[in-house]
């Protein structure tokens, strides 16, 4: 079994087994972090060339069918959007780095306020990334720059070989009195609780299920001081969640279709999943 990338335990306590995580889940018997405890694959950033991670990745996935790219970046925005209020309320503007940018669509939002950078390995949402800012395209541990007044990193520290390593790396780009924000699952949640196996967050990729208390532990253990750990909520559409639940239930493929037919995916609602928790802290 790997060891615990939180205290270096070396005896965890299994879990579970799910055909959608790339091994066992285990839990640390001495902080509770929850992790896979074996990895039959490689799919984590950091242990090799982004390239060769990221073709991983996309073969692991190749039965699942997203949304169309231009309603997934419309939700994207709006969450953004709310993801940004929360964090100018602890610095309202200043030199932003986005760990993890994807195709940019926090980056787009967030230079209305910040000078933003973004670090992101996979190169083809990097190259689309560009369009709203400089973007790294790499990880974090070999970033070049620092003196950030905020790092944020969304749904991006469970895909990592090393959430400590991960967060020691952001930490360290960020000058004395700065903000990081981490958004990740919540496996202390309802939805875990009543599907166990089948929770929507596990799927081949995700390594690392943090709750609350090891989060905490985790940021200070970083040299972080916690501001507030909280549960927060998305925007979703029609399309969207008949998307996902067409995942564990098929015949809802068809009234996706449906709805794209009578233009129902234009709608937006904001929902809480339960299981999603955003952290902030600040560096002391």
């Amino acid at each position: 079994m790997i060891a615990c990338d939180l205290c270096g335990s070396v005896n965890p306590q299994p879990v579970l087994e799910s055909s959608r995580l790339d091994g066992p889940l285990v839990k640390c018997r001495q902080c509770g972090l929850y992790y896979v405890g074996e990895r039959r694959s490689n799919l984590a950033f950091g242990s090799d060339t982004a390239a060769a991670t990221t073709q991983r990745i996309r073969d692991a996935n190749r039965d699942l069918t997203g949304i169309d790219l231009d309603e997934e970046r419309r939700l994207a925005g709006l969450n953004a959007r709310t993801r940004l209020d929360l964090i100018r309320r602890y610095h309202p503007s200043g030199k932003l780095l986005e760990v993890g940018c994807a195709r940019g669509d926090f980056l787009r939002v967030a230079k209305e306020f910040f000078t933003v950078v973004g670090v992101e390995p996979n190169e083809e949402l990097a190259k689309d990334a560009v369009a709203f800012a400089p973007v790294d395209q790499g990880i974090i541990e070999t970033h070049p720059y620092s003196e950030y007044d905020v790092a944020a990193s969304f749904h991006v520290i469970e895909h990592t070989d090393s959430p400590r390593r991960f967060l020691e790396a952001i930490v360290a780009r960020v000058r004395p009195g700065g903000v990081v924000v981490i958004e990740t699952p919540n496996i202390h949640s309802v939805p875990f609780r009543l599907l166990k196996s089948r929770w929507r967050q596990f799927i081949p990729e995700h390594y690392f299920f943090f709750d609350e208390r090891t989060m905490a532990k985790l940021m200070e253990d970083a040299g972080l001081r916690v501001e507030r750990i909280e549960r927060i909520g998305k925007f979703a559409s029609p399309a969207l969640v008949l998307n996902r639940l067409a995942r564990y239930f098929r015949p809802l493929r068809y009234a996706e279709a449906l709805a794209a037919r009578l233009n129902l995916q234009r709608l937006v609602v904001p929902l809480d999943p339960f299981d999603i928790m955003i952290a902030v802290a600040r560096k002391t």
